[in-house]
C-alpha cells in the first residue's frame, strides 16, 4: 500500500511540475480547450494580492524589470522578454549538405497576465525567432537578421511547421512548448512563494 501511495504522489508531483498551459499549433499557441488564454484558479485570494505576487515574482526574474514589464495597476501585467540562443531548429540545408543543420535562434516574446479575485488569466504567448547571419562570399557579404517563421511560405525554406501544418522540426516545436510552459510554471510558483519568508 505504501508503495502505491508513493508512486501516486510522485505522479502527481510530476504532473504539477510539467504543467501544459499551452500547445503550439500552426496558428500559434492554444490552451487545452483551444482558447487563446488559460485561467488559473487561486482560491481565497483577492485581485490586488494576486497582482502584487505575480509582479513581485516577475521583478525578481528579469535584470531590468522596468524595461520588460508594462502594468495597469492592480489589473494586468505584460512581459516583453528577450533571450539569446534559446531555441534550436534543425533542418535540411542545401542539396550539397549531408545531414541536417542545427541553428540557434533568439526569442523575443510577449505574455500577459490579467487578474480578478481568485483567478489569473494568462493570454497565449506571442513570439518571434531570429538569428544574426554573418554573410560570406556566396551571399555577397550581406549580414542580416534571419527569421524563423511559424509556417513555411513561398519566401522561406524552413519553419516550425510545413505547408501542410505538420511539425517541420521537433527540436524547435518541443523547445517552444517547453520554454513557455516552464516560464509560466516558474512565474506562478515564484508568485506563491514570494511573500512566504
Amino acid at each position: 500500500m505504501k508503495k502505491i501511495l508513493t508512486i501516486l504522489v510522485l505522479v502527481l508531483c510530476t504532473q504539477l511540475h510539467f504543467a501544459q498551459y499551452f500547445t503550439l499549433t500552426p496558428q500559434g499557441f492554444v490552451s487545452a480547450n483551444k482558447s487563446e488564454y488559460v485561467v488559473v484558479d487561486v482560491p481565497n485570494t483577492k485581485q490586488k494580492d494576486l497582482y502584487k505576487s505575480v509582479l513581485n515574482a516577475l521583478s525578481t526574474m528579469y535584470k531590468d524589470p522596468k524595461k520588460v514589464l508594462s502594468t495597469v495597476d492592480g489589473e494586468s501585467i505584460s512581459v516583453k522578454g528577450y533571450e539569446e540562443n534559446v531555441i534550436e531548429h534543425k533542418f535540411k540545408g542545401s542539396p550539397l549538405q549531408i545531414g541536417k543543420l542545427t541553428l540557434k535562434y533568439d526569442l523575443s516574446y510577449t505574455i500577459s497576465f490579467l487578474f480578478k479575485d481568485n483567478r489569473i488569466r494568462i493570454d497565449r504567448p506571442s513570439f518571434e525567432l531570429r538569428r544574426w547571419y554573418e554573410g560570406g562570399y556566396n551571399s555577397g557579404w550581406v549580414s542580416e537578421w534571419q527569421y524563423l517563421p511559424l509556417n513555411v511560405n513561398k519566401n522561406v525554406k524552413t519553419a516550425v511547421f510545413d505547408k501542410n501544418g505538420e511539425i517541420n522540426s521537433e527540436l524547435s516545436y518541443n523547445g517552444l512548448n517547453k520554454h513557455f510552459n516552464n516560464l509560466i510554471t516558474e512565474i506562478l510558483e515564484k508568485s506563491k512563494k514570494i511573500n512566504d519568508w
